[in-house]
């Protein structure tokens, strides 16, 4: 695949870095930061386009704090000038990622999602015996900024963005040389990314044609438990020496007793919503309400969200499902 170059000219273009700061006001209530930099708002936007264009472009530090999700998440706040950089630099890259991805990745991507996931997996739960799932340890923690600095300047060649780029990946870690923050723009175009090379191996290089990737969330479906199993072995080795990443344990069984995935167990007959998930969707309404009769949120944007949630709440019907009965050891007997 040929690189790209010549793009920050379309980055640093005014237009589009006010087409940025639109973007990053949507995302972002309304805070000191943001009114700070609406103050002479042109100046700063031209003066964060040539930063952007020069390579002198430099993140500000991050505000963290911890969200349960339902496991507990350390989420990293970038300044509102960060965001608008971002979502300048992903309006004209958001093409060279999607290039990228394959039909059946879900996760952070225009006309996707998590219902679009859940839907395929239970298409393909109709008619084949078999499910593999698995998952990334500490996906977002673990990303090797070495493999993706490589991944990144293999698609792209403009010098300039590369170099904002590889800025954004330095700004965080979590240990030496890995980690990318959540709640980053970027971070979700990265993590998505990372992974588009072992969605390619898996379909042309192991042959599952039933494959399915909600960001580190994978499900294959096939006829053959060995089948399932060798290609387990090769992913693995795939996500450790070229991606330096560790799965969890895997998931290996009939379809007909549900796929645990995106919250839902998808069995052939129907897709079911899982208790811990009817609970988190409940507390988050509850957090919605509370926002919008403190006034934080508009009456807009709390309508937009709270549908949001509410769709997925129509995909299945509450059902009480406990992973024990999953987690079995990958090579011993089947679960009654």
């Amino acid at each position: 695949m040929r690189r790209s170059g010549n793009l920050i000219e379309a980055v640093a273009e005014l237009g589009n870095l006010k087409l940025a700061y639109t973007k990053a006001c949507r995302a972002k209530p309304l805070s000191r930061d943001r009114l700070a930099f609406r103050c002479n708002l042109e100046t700063r936007l031209i003066e964060l386009g040539e930063a952007l264009r020069t390579g002198s472009y430099v993140p500000g530090p991050y505000r963290f704090f911890t969200i349960h999700d339902p496991k507990e998440r350390l989420i990293s706040a970038a300044p509102f000038r960060d965001r608008v950089a971002q979502h300048a630099l992903m309006n004209v890259l958001d093409p060279l990622f999607e290039r990228v991805q394959i039909h059946h990745s879900y996760a952070c991507r225009q006309g996707k999602g998590m219902k679009a996931a859940v839907l395929t997996a239970f298409h393909y739960s109709k008619s084949q015996a078999w499910f593999l799932k698995l998952d990334v340890r500490k996906y977002f923690d673990s990303i090797d900024h070495a493999v993706l600095a490589s991944q990144v300047e293999h698609r792209i060649k403009d010098r300039s963005i590369l170099a904002a780029l590889f800025v954004i990946i330095e700004s965080y870690e979590t240990s030496p040389g890995r980690g990318l923050p959540i709640g980053n723009l970027t971070s979700q175009y990265f993590a998505n990314h990372y992974l588009a090379g072992l969605d390619h191996y898996i379909l042309e290089g192991l042959h599952i044609s039933r494959y399915v990737r909600y960001m580190d969330d994978m499900i294959l479906v096939a006829d053959s438990k060995c089948q399932l199993r060798n290609a387990f072995i090769h992913i693995a080795a795939y996500a450790e020496q070229r991606l330096k990443l560790a799965l969890k344990p895997p998931i290996l069984n009939r379809t007909a007793a549900g796929i645990p995935f995106c919250g839902f167990l998808v069995k052939p007959h129907g897709i079911f919503l899982m208790e811990k998930t009817r609970r988190r969707f409940k507390d988050s309404q509850r957090a919605l309400t509370r926002s919008f009769i403190c006034g934080d949120l508009s009456p807009e944007r709390y309508a937009d969200r709270a549908l949001a949630s509410s769709s997925h709440l129509a995909i299945g019907r509450a059902r009480r499902f406990r992973y024990a009965v999953y987690r079995q050891s990958f090579f011993g007997h089947e679960p009654g």
